[in-house]
């Protein structure tokens, strides 16, 4: 079994994010971005940055901060990089944050299948080669967990999480965002054991 970390983003909520603010020299001056800038769109109404690593996007009612290859090398660098964002701009009222991981798993044989039916009984329903995918949503310290279970290519399962966590005017926002490898060490904890044999 092989468990491969293919995506990874950090998500802040906002009312009323600031996108006129960011540009390429704002971002690299708060080394929040320092690579060297691939692609830029900047308006009034958002802005989108790529770099050869990392891919930005800010409009007024969200900020994505995601990882374009060495997902593993490079997970830990997203939450500097936000607590970076989130220090310089204080006063944006912030109304959630998430943490996205997709991993691609290789097993001999489907996990789901294990799992919902280990008899033959939905075999002889739809066919020997069936795909079965789900949804199984759980509380993790304070987040809401959505994992997403379905069916790739090449016999190949597709694993995405999503960790949500809901602000109020009393939450810590980057004692949160430091969470990140906490729940990355989550979902590849659950992915552990759910294939374990």
């Amino acid at each position: 079994m092989t468990i491969s970390l293919i995506g990874a983003n950090i998500v802040l909520l906002a009312k009323n994010h600031n996108p006129s603010i960011v540009s390429n020299d704002w971002l690299s001056q708060r080394g929040i971005l320092t690579d060297s800038i691939k692609s830029f769109t900047h308006t009034p109404a958002l802005s989108v940055v790529e770099t050869e690593r990392f891919s930005f996007f800010v409009d007024p009612d969200r900020l994505q901060l995601g990882i374009k290859k060495n997902f593993i090398k490079e997970a830990n660098s997203l939450c500097e990089k936000i607590l970076s964002y989130v220090r310089y701009l204080p006063e944006t009222p912030y109304k959630a944050v998430g943490f996205n991981f997709g991993y691609e798993l290789e097993h001999k044989t489907s996990i789901l299948q294990k799992i919902y039916c280990p008899g033959d009984k939905l075999e002889s329903l739809f066919s020997e080669n069936f795909q079965l995918g789900g949804i199984i949503k759980y509380e993790f310290s304070g987040f809401t967990v959505k994992l997403i279970i379905q069916p790739d290519i090449n016999e190949k399962i597709k694993a995405d999480f999503n960790f949500h966590y809901g602000l109020n005017e009393n939450s810590d926002i980057e004692n949160i965002i430091k969470m990140h490898g906490e729940a990355m060490a989550e979902s590849r904890r659950v992915l552990e054991e759910l294939v374990n044999e």
